[in-house]
């Protein structure tokens, strides 16, 4: 039985550490596989198996286990090239595949996301200013991010074509609804071949495991109810490379007074954010302002992040001037509860609670 909330972590620190590619003989001829995905984080593993499914990926000859590594994934596969991953499912506002390759030690996401064939939904006025639906080339897609978000249609579709490590992520409506899947792609069978029949793969170690968060990125308002001990509570959170963001400062408000609160102070001189455990936040009056839920451009907070004294990383972005952090990051510093209502698409903080890792 599968009970958990999906989390997309682009981090795969764990399950590259744990993951050593090894060199095989594989058959000549690769098979495409189907992903799966699911909805609700109650539902039970003998329904998951009969969802229909999200995407699919061509030329696979190796179907790898991680399930203990980064059960967040739902699929990881060693395929040939040329690869296409294919969408299979309506109801996509997401669709991003990314290189991935090592930069000082880590491995990153390189540059744009890869450019995708299809069809996207729209909503465009028509000459009498009315918004209709209507389908363009998923192409156009940055084209049409207000005031609703594109539709990816089934059909739409990456390929793969160079040899590498490449990230894919499908999401729904549902803010923390995703399909994930990671694909190390070989050569074409006659490079291979040249190669002696074996893939020649760069074994990453684990001391080089950790992928760096992109410099800029584009920051999707968080539709998601937000629920603060049982409170309905409005934050302009944003979606960041597949996680959802908070500001800093409206979470320190929402739980001040609790036993899971913390102060947030600025040292100028070290560039630095200071969070202090157990202590009362003090309020600038700019907390919990409503957004006005256009899509932003996110980038990386490259300041020191100090908690009770020692220096801890967390990815923080900066947009409009406000530092946004990884919902779960703060959960997690602090012990706060989180919980996702799939159903009711409601995001839950709970300082009652303790965090629970996902």
């Amino acid at each position: 039985m599968r009970k958990r909330s999906k989390n997309v972590n682009f981090i795969l620190t764990l399950f590259l550490m744990l993951t050593i590619f090894t060199a095989s003989a594989f058959a000549a001829e690769g098979k495409t596989i189907e992903v799966n995905s699911y909805p609700r984080v109650s539902m039970p593993e003998e329904e998951i198996q009969v969802i229909n499914p999200v995407l699919s990926v061509t030329n696979v000859l190796e179907v790898l286990d991680v399930n203990e590594a980064n059960p967040d994934l739902d699929g990881y596969y060693k395929a040939q090239a040329p690869v296409k991953i294919t969408v299979l499912k309506e109801g996509g506002i997401m669709f991003k595949t990314y290189k991935m390759e090592k930069q000082g030690g880590r491995y990153a996401f390189v540059g744009e996301s890869l450019p995708v064939e299809g069809e996207i939904l729209v909503r465009e006025p028509n000459s009498s200013g009315i918004y209709e639906n209507k389908t363009v080339p998923a192409s156009q897609a940055a084209k049409y991010l207000s005031p609703v978000l594109p539709l990816y249609l089934p059909g739409c579709n990456v390929t793969l074509t160079e040899p590498g490590l490449y990230y894919t992520v499908f999401r729904y409506k549902d803010i923390a609804d995703h399909c994930e899947v990671l694909i190390e792609v070989i050569g074409t069978e006659s490079s291979t071949e040249q190669q002696g029949g074996q893939p020649q793969e760069e074994q990453p170690t684990v001391e080089d495991t950790t992928p760096a968060p992109v410099a800029t990125a584009e920051a999707v308002p968080t539709a998601s109810k937000v629920m603060v001990n049982g409170v309905a509570t409005s934050f302009e959170a944003y979606n960041i490379e597949g996680s959802n963001y908070f500001k800093l400062r409206d979470l320190a408000k929402v739980v001040s007074g609790t036993e899971k609160q913390f102060e947030v102070t600025w040292d100028g001189s070290k560039n630095a954010i200071n969070l202090v455990s157990n202590h009362p936040y003090t309020e600038t009056g700019e907390e919990l302002q409503k957004g006005d839920g256009q899509t932003k451009r996110a980038v990386l907070n490259t300041s020191k992040i100090y908690k009770d004294g020692i220096e801890v990383s967390l990815t923080a972005y900066t947009i409009n001037g406000n530092n946004y952090f990884k919902l779960r990051d703060i959960a997690a510093a602090f012990n706060i509860g989180i919980t996702w209502d799939g159903a009711a698409n409601t995001v839950g903080i709970d300082t009652s609670s303790d965090y629970i890792v996902k």
